[in-house]
């Protein structure tokens, strides 16, 4: 099986993502305006009560928040835009025709589209609020340099696989347009479900002791906190080896159950008109 028409699908969706420069300015100004509303609320809470026990520092929750922010565009918010233009329009049947492995096109349209937007973001958010910020005196508020160099390389490693996850739940999105011909749906429920269980909205480790193990376990996880939790040298239960295993875990079933989905959603289509 050759890589070529793979690559172009994705050369192609990231140069669409890259080309508008003022979004992505737009974005990074979004991200660092609530990043900072959340740095002061969990200031505010970790002052008023310095004799609790939580589970992450007041450093490593401002850490976690900027990394968050910055990855905000990674998280599988709904369906890849094009395939939504094409459910409504018909032109669905131009990928259909396509002698390629439709999943494979997809996919990597969808991870250029996620990386694309990501990366430029989260690059100019953590030099604004890394060094920029601990230049301009705002050192106990700026993004921490990873924890150790092992535990950098682990959480790039561990950040690649929740960019794949990421991509194979998009996917998911995507088979659901080409069934319901919208793309409505998957963004109505995709959104609310990547911000809140990703920790996107609040880090996971603050969540109580009975939920945080279980949100531990569950694919959006993989996404970003995993990492994160890498990247700044925090325990997790079971350790390293666990950490990447649920990474590892949910890519593969995410993709094992979502081609078959596809297969049985691409066999059942019908494509009408003159």
């Amino acid at each position: 099986m050759t890589i070529k028409p793979y690559v172009t699908s994705f050369v192609l969706q990231w140069k669409i993502g890259l080309r508008y420069r003022l979004a992505v300015l737009a974005g990074l100004v979004a991200q660092m305006w609530f990043g900072a509303i959340s740095l002061m609320a969990y200031a505010a809470v970790y002052h008023h009560a310095p004799g609790v026990d939580a589970p992450m520092t007041l450093r490593q929750a401002m850490t976690y928040t900027w990394i968050q922010q910055s990855l905000f565009t990674l998280l599988p918010l709904g369906c890849l835009p094009a395939i939504g233009e094409a459910a409504k329009s018909g032109a669905i049947v131009y990928d259909l025709l396509r002698p390629v492995d439709l999943w494979n096109w997809w996919l990597s349209a969808s991870l250029a589209r996620l990386l694309g937007n990501a990366i430029p973001r989260a690059v100019l958010l953590a030099a604004v609020a890394g060094p920029l910020a601990a230049l301009v005196g705002l050192n106990g508020w700026s993004l921490a340099p990873p924890a150790s160099l092992w535990a950098a390389i682990l959480a790039l490693c561990s950040f690649i696989l929740g960019a794949f996850i990421s991509a194979s739940i998009v996917m998911w999105w995507n088979i659901v347009t080409a069934r319901t011909l919208s793309p409505l749906g998957t963004y109505a429920v995709g959104t609310p479900l990547a911000v809140l269980l990703s920790g996107m909205l609040l880090p996971l480790p603050l969540y109580p002791d009975w939920a945080r193990e279980l949100l531990l376990f569950q694919p959006f996880a993989g996404i970003s906190d995993i990492p994160i939790r890498l990247y700044m040298g925090m325990a997790i239960p079971g350790g390293v080896l666990t950490a990447l295993g649920i990474q590892c875990f949910w890519l593969a079933a995410l993709t094992l159950v979502g081609r078959f989905w596809m297969h049985r959603t691409i066999s059942r289509m019908e494509v009408q008109g003159a």
